[in-house]
């Protein structure tokens, strides 16, 4: 079984600063499914990005055949914590039934 994810983060730019050694992007590239098992997981490692990303989080989501309620709630949390964190975390290459239930679900907790 492949592991759950790329969690080597791919540098796009790199901050050239004296002070900030960490990345302007990170992306993370889940694959199989985003579920009760492996959505703990998958979350540790998004709030890890966010932490070190100056800018960016890049998700993936191309190698994902399906996301389950936990994956969505992730998905939610993580971009709940990048506003906090005054971030951007970007979830690409979602198929239509995962992009329609983030946006519910996103539309339900901002309600």
């Amino acid at each position: 079984m492949p592991p759950l994810m790329d969690l080597i983060p791919h540098f796009s730019h790199l901050d050239t600063s004296v002070e900030e050694k960490r990345p302007r992007t990170v992306v993370l590239r889940p694959n199989g499914c985003l579920d009760g098992v492996s959505s703990p997981t998958f979350t540790k490692a998004l709030e890890q990005a966010l932490e070190l990303t100056t800018d960016t989080v890049v998700v993936d989501l191309l190698w994902v055949d399906f996301v389950e309620a936990e994956g969505i709630n992730c998905l939610i949390a993580g971009l709940k914590q990048a506003s906090v964190l005054g971030k951007n975390l970007s979830l690409r290459f979602m198929d239509v039934a995962t992009q329609a239930a983030v946006e519910a679900a996103y539309n339900g907790h901002c309600a």
